[in-house]
């Protein structure tokens, strides 16, 4: 038995769209996170193929190099209970989505990452202004996206048979159109991206996605070429970004 002091539930839960999240507050970081269990039974996932979604490869990828899945001691059970995180439900929902649960595919439709950020704020009682919740809200869910489409891009890449190298080199090539000081902030920091403004990820989501199609109509003849393209289409879209009205 865990010597450790449990952490109690927050007593109401998160409700998102009228579905009721079990939560703590984990108290290393201060945040919320959900039980397993709990998450499983409110999107109404059976168990054995919610523990098939947290071990699939699509979530470990985009899950990215984030820490290992935490354990936590609370006063519900004897034992600490597994935990996911607030991003870590976000994807859990979005990859429940694709598999056609439909409780997991109307909270995706719904925006559930900003859903999700009010809905805990509601439960702690914390008291925002609506924008600053929803910029919140909004953050996390660029911020996965762009790991998305990052993941998506090198994948591509290293099947195509262009390795590491060609990794390295379209990395450098977004980054490079994405944010004018990027060879700087990179010599500062390895992590530098993690850093990046909300429209800085964005414009780097934006280019991964435009390279990640490049990649995937080349070969080895053709690569050069095809990021040529690449590098002029985002700059086109980032054009138009900031094209007046």
């Amino acid at each position: 038995m865990s010597t450790q002091k449990g952490v109690p539930q927050i007593p109401e839960g998160v409700k998102v769209l009228g579905i009721k999240f079990q939560a703590f507050i984990d108290p290393k970081t201060n945040q919320a996170v959900f039980s397993q269990s709990g998450a499983a039974r409110g999107l109404d996932i059976p168990r054995k193929s919610f523990l098939d979604i947290l071990n699939s490869d699509e979530f470990k990828l985009l899950r990215g190099n984030d820490s290992p899945m935490a354990k936590l001691p609370t006063t519900v059970n004897s034992q600490p209970i597994s935990v996911v995180t607030q991003a870590d439900l976000v994807l859990l929902v979005r990859i429940a989505a694709d598999k056609g649960y439909p409780v997991a595919k109307s909270m995706q439709d719904a925006s559930f990452a900003i859903l999700l950020q009010e809905s805990v704020d509601h439960a702690l009682k914390i008291n925002r202004d609506r924008q600053e919740y929803r910029e919140a809200g909004a953050t996390l869910r660029q911020k996965l996206e762009y790991r998305y489409s990052y993941n998506t891009m090198r994948n591509t890449t290293l099947d195509r048979g262009h390795g590491v190298r060609g990794v390295c080199r379209i990395n450098r090539q977004v980054s490079s159109l994405a944010v004018a000081d990027a060879d700087e902030r990179r010599t500062v920091s390895k992590s530098w991206r993690k850093k990046c403004s909300g429209a800085e990820t964005v414009k780097i989501t934006i280019a991964n996605t435009v390279h990640q199609k490049a990649v995937e109509a080349s070969n080895e003849t053709t690569l050069d070429k095809n990021l040529n393209v690449a590098s002029q289409r985002t700059s086109d879209i980032y054009n138009l970004l900031e094209a007046p009205f």
